[in-house]
């Protein structure tokens, strides 16, 4: 079995990307237009990561 690296490298990889067009799209955390293959900021959230409250939620 593999493992899958989860590192968020690129904005279209992260919760808050909505794309637009052909290659970019927005950050709806920033609200701003980025391009998908940008490297992505510090506040990355991965897509399918469970969110704070989820994980307090189940607890």
């Amino acid at each position: 079995m593999t493992t899958i690296k989860s590192c968020v490298s690129t904005c279209r990889h992260c919760r808050y990307y909505t794309p637009e067009g052909q290659r970019g799209g927005t950050c709806q955390l920033l609200n701003v237009s980025v391009k998908s293959g940008w490297k992505a900021c510090s506040l990355y959230v991965r897509s399918f990561e469970a969110s704070c409250e989820d994980l307090v939620s189940a607890k």
